[in-house]
């Protein structure tokens, strides 16, 4: 049986080689490995437990700097911590999860108190937090029927599970169209489109480059994210930038679907938020030999979306 602190440098070495489908699954293996330790670690108190989770954090965050949901899952959890230690002590905090909390700073407060019931308060908390973080697309979906109505043209990008549980639940009570930009180089709408297509819900996948184009039919723009930054912009699917321009010219509002793991302290700027590229072989073939010999190619993973591009943000609380 695996250990604990093994399971960590799977998670490490997992991220460093990009074997990951999605930011969810990141923060689900996160969550499941931290539960773990809560249960069977070997922390005596409080303060054993935050240090432990900040390296941990600090070994995620350097193993991949373009991925934040690992390091917002343990921030989360480390306010969790501060709240179940300090409601034993009667003490009232601050229950705001997306302002970082910087648990150096608190200088009151003495973690290395051992109090019994703690590994049990901070364990059912956490368990909390995962049902919230499993159960978060279809929290989401909930507010589809008051966004999305009959007849209305809705266009978005990619694949996202959250977007996709979105709009499969609106057509439960409302019939529209859906126009599906299929996301180039790695085409993940051409797989939105089928699910949704399957689901009997009137679908066309477009290229990307006819985005503008289509956009002057569209009542609204439905589209998921990687990140949710500080200052209110995205980190998202390369691609978003583009949607989100052509919709601010046609005055089309772009809704974004976020769980709440997805929002970040961190601005655009900051050098823990950075982009991700991958192999350009999908741009290229291997057999311009000499083209690609003379030519530097970059395929980035991400676009940053401003805040003045988004009209909503809908989260699962």
């Amino acid at each position: 049986m695996e250990t604990i602190e093994t399971q960590l440098q799977g998670l490490i070495t997992t991220l460093k080689r990009g074997k990951y489908h999605s930011s969810r699954e990141l923060a689900t293996i996160t969550f499941q490995l931290i539960e773990k330790y809560i249960a069977t670690g070997s922390w005596k108190n409080a303060g054993e437990l935050i240090d432990w989770l900040q390296g941990a954090k600090k070994s995620l965050s350097i193993a991949a700097v373009s991925e934040t949901a690992p390091g917002n899952i343990i921030q989360m959890i480390l306010k969790t911590i501060q709240e179940q230690f300090a409601s034993r002590q009667n003490t009232n905090l601050s229950r705001n999860i997306s302002t970082q909390i910087s648990v150096e700073s608190d200088l009151n407060v003495d973690y290395s108190e051992e109090i019994p019931e703690l590994r049990s308060d901070i364990l059912n908390a956490t368990r909390e937090l995962l049902f919230e973080l499993e159960s978060s697309s279809r929290n989401i979906a909930e507010d589809a029927d008051k966004h999305i109505h009959s007849n209305d043209v809705v266009l978005t990008l990619g694949k996202s599970r959250t977007v996709e549980t979105f709009l499969k639940r609106a057509a439960k009570k409302a019939s529209f169209e859906v126009i599906v930009s299929e996301c180039a180089p790695f085409r993940l709408g051409h797989d939105l489109a089928k699910s949704l297509a399957k689901s009997r819900i009137q679908t066309t996948l477009i290229t990307d480059s006819a985005a503008f184009a289509m956009m002057s039919r569209v009542n609204k723009v439905v589209i998921g994210t990687h990140t949710v930054l500080a200052n209110g912009g995205l980190k998202a699917i390369a691609g978003s930038h583009l949607v989100a321009l052509a919709a601010k010219y046609y005055n089309v509002p772009v809704i974004v679907l976020s769980p709440l793991y997805k929002l970040s302290p961190e601005y655009p700027r900051s050098v823990k938020i950075r982009n991700r590229f991958v192999s350009p072989e999908s741009l290229v073939d291997y057999s311009d030999g000499l083209f690609v010999e003379k030519t530097q190619i970059y395929n980035p993973l991400f676009d940053y979306v401003p805040p003045e591009l988004i009209s909503l943000f809908i989260f699962n609380m």
